[in-house]
């Protein structure tokens, strides 16, 4: 007899990563693994894919801007495509001993509908810190005997007095973050400005402004003789390069033919002393290397938080009266000061990046800020134990899923 098997459903690029943070730590059941957002580029040689797959025009951030769902339903064939993902688990479902659902509460609809028991939620979009689980959301899980691995301890013993099994093992987001020692060409007199665009369709029009903001944040520096800014571009999976570097006028594209590392460069002109470096699959590196954060992301900013970087992002509301938009506005409730979210001008973007660039004690108070809310690594271990237990058929307490913490978190 083989060992148990488990499903895991992830609803975005993000969300993907971290399942795959789990996988490399699952060492008593075989897994595969089914996106319910985008192509899963992420779970390459790491799981074997099942269902259909397609990327939205939305990118799946339908509550962003629920005008989308329309292009999603008429474009994008997401009816058709969530059927056939319906079908797809329910033909599967005596295939699996366990199904975790990785991401929201969209994941865990899907996994009980499909039919497939015990389920393991690992939620990653919700914390009491802000838009914490609905009563609804939590009557859900309740109801289900769905076991729920929260990203921190305040939303977990929110869940609990509503009679979710819910417990906090750490964040898997923070797991796999170890430099590898690439060269990304940095001189003694500069820095590194991470820049994450995303990886959804918003990637292709949001690197453009941030490398105007870059462009006079460099000349200031040149100017003032301060440490000079290299922008280290960091490339998702799921995005072409070729398309991305098309979408950024006045600069000439070189494609370095290698998977990861800097594998591509943007030049402003043919004398540029300081091309824009686009990197792959070495984050940490990137991390290490940088004073300040800037992007559109999700994870990536997450990471840099946690990593201890101070974060920029801009930000457009859909309606007037917001002040921010949904997406950004629930990342920054659960980032706190780690993250600064400016309006989309010129300059808003490059007054707040060269305030943080320029003051060393305002970056480390923020970066012990982000360490904070994200929390240390090692998580995903903790995590794997949970699944591999409950695909062998015991059932755990929220103290017993606790004590699969790998991690020695004290309290």
């Amino acid at each position: 007899m083989g060992q148990p098997r488990v499903l895991l459903l992830s609803n975005g690029a993000g969300e993907d990563s971290i399942a795959v943070q789990i996988i490399r730590q699952l060492q008593k059941v075989d897994c595969e693994a089914m996106p319910l957002v985008g192509t899963g580029v992420g779970y390459a040689d790491i799981a074997p894919l099942i269902g259909p797959r397609r990327i939205l025009p939305s990118g799946g951030l339908v509550p962003e801007d629920y005008t989308r769902i329309t292009r999603d339903i008429m474009k994008g064939g997401m009816l058709s495509l969530i059927y056939q993902q319906f079908r797809c688990l329910r033909r599967m479902r005596h295939h699996y001993d366990a199904v975790v659902a990785v991401g929201d509460m969209w994941a865990v609809i899907m996994a009980v509908l499909g039919g497939i028991r015990p389920v393991l939620f690992i939620g990653t979009a919700k914390s009491a810190y802000h838009h914490e689980y609905s009563r609804l959301e939590a009557a859900f899980l309740r109801t289900f005997r769905i076991r729920a691995l929260v990203r921190d301890e305040i939303t977990a013993v929110r869940l609990r007095k509503h009679g979710v099994i819910a417990a906090w093992v750490g964040n898997a987001i923070m797991d796999g973050l170890e430099p590898s020692g690439c060269d990304l060409g940095l001189k003694d007199n500069e820095a590194g400005l991470a820049m994450f665009p995303g990886s959804r369709e918003g990637t292709y029009r949001a690197l453009s402004p941030m490398l105007a903001a870059y462009r006079i944040l460099l000349e200031h520096a040149l100017q003032n003789g301060s440490v000079i800014p290299r922008a280290l571009v960091m490339l998702a999976p799921s995005v072409n390069m070729a398309r991305l570097a098309s979408s950024c006028p006045g600069y000439h594209w070189k494609d370095l033919e290698c998977d990861t590392g800097i594998v591509g460069e943007l030049s402003h002109g043919h004398d540029d002393k300081y091309p824009i470096q686009l990197v792959r699959g070495v984050m940490a590196d990137v991390l290490s290397a940088s004073r300040v954060a800037i992007g559109q992301a999700g994870t990536a900013h997450e990471q840099a938080a946690g990593f201890g970087l101070p974060v920029v992002a801009f930000d457009c509301p859909s309606s007037p009266r917001e002040s921010l938009g949904w997406y950004r506005g629930r990342q920054k409730g659960l980032l706190g000061e780690a993250l600064s979210v400016v309006p989309n001008t010129l300059e808003a973007m490059v007054s707040e990046i060269e305030k943080l660039w320029n003051d060393e004690a305002e970056r480390r108070r923020r970066g012990v800020i982000g360490q904070q809310r994200m929390g240390p690594p090692g998580a995903s271990r903790g995590m794997a134990e949970v699944i591999e237990r409950l695909a062998m058929g015991q059932r755990l307490s929220s103290r017993d899923m606790y004590m699969c913490s790998q991690m020695g978190i004290r309290r």
